[in-house]
């Protein structure tokens, strides 16, 4: 319980200086300007259909970790079940927004909970594997390793051939803890998903290209997937609620050390937090059939 209250505390004092450096280094009369010039159209337009793309990636993504053959009302569910999640994800540390996915699953206090939670440790190492691959890959870019960027991509099916290793283990794990692997003994529902993965992760890529666009920052693939690899890595270490602070001074500082000038690079960082409220909207949209399903039962 103490080492609890220690995270939390640890992750407050990170909040609070990240919040306080982004007020100090930003030039907010450049990020004013910068927003009264944005075109909204391209953010809503853009943004909300490569968003909606996400969702459904994701959506069919987890119907396939779990098992379920899909059928037009299973997708609908898990569609919105994911994107609630992607919207409180936003706002909170990650786990909490997936915590939501897994309680949409019928019969959660049961068998189809234990699968949840195997089916969410398996979507977070993938998801780790894209994020590191895409930040890999916009690395390679950078320093022109052009062999190495098509390679970095693929990093989910890395992931997905460690959980296939892993899964000839678990046998060794007390019986108590073995119900909750279950999605790990399936190997081509994981490198199916690992594919999936790799689409989601260019998806997000092309989704801080269009939110940086927006604000007439023109980024190249490498700068796009480099920036985005950067600063999810630290907002997932930090796990401070929806990356506050963190996103913007790690924007800010990719950007500078790309060479960008600090105008772009406070107008970049600006670009991707406005992504925020779009993604929160969209996830609370998402959530509304589902508590309306909920309470009709």
């Amino acid at each position: 319980m103490k080492l609890r209250h220690l995270r939390y505390l640890l992750v407050l004092l990170i909040l609070i200086i990240c919040v306080n450096a982004t007020v100090k280094l930003f030039d907010w009369h450049i990020v004013a300007r910068a927003i009264r010039h944005m075109d909204p159209g391209i953010l809503l337009g853009g943004g909300l259909s490569i968003l909606l793309a996400i969702f459904a990636l994701r959506g069919w993504r987890w119907l396939i970790v779990l098992g379920i053959q899909p059928d037009r009302r299973r997708f609908w569910h898990s569609f919105c079940a994911n994107g609630a999640a992607a919207g409180l994800a936003s706002l909170t540390p990650f786990q909490l927004g997936e915590i939501v996915k897994i309680r949409m699953i019928p019969d959660h206090h049961g068998s189809a909970w234990r699968l949840g939670v195997s089916g969410f440790f398996v979507e977070r190492v993938l998801d780790l594997g894209g994020m590191f691959g895409i930040g890999l890959c916009g690395l390679a870019m950078h320093f022109a390793w052009n062999w190495l960027a098509p390679l970095a991509l693929l990093l989910p099916l890395l992931g997905g051939l460690f959980l296939s290793l892993l899964s000839i283990h678990v046998r060794r794990l007390p019986k108590r803890l073995q119900p909750y692997t279950e999605a790990l003994h399936h190997v081509r529902r994981i490198v199916f998903a690992s594919l999936l993965t790799i689409l989601i992760w260019l998806l997000y890529t092309g989704l801080w290209w269009i939110a940086a666009l927006s604000m007439h920052v023109h980024l190249g693939f490498g700068q796009a997937t480099l920036l985005l690899g950067g600063v999810m890595l630290a907002i997932v270490a930090s796990m401070t609620p929806g990356g506050l602070g963190v996103s913007e001074l790690g924007s800010r500082g990719i950007m500078l050390w790309l060479g960008a000038s600090v105008t772009d690079a406070d107008t970049t960082a600006i670009a991707v937090r406005l992504l925020t409220p779009l993604i929160v909207l969209v996830g609370l949209a998402c959530l509304l059939p589902l508590l309306l399903r909920h309470r009709r039962r």
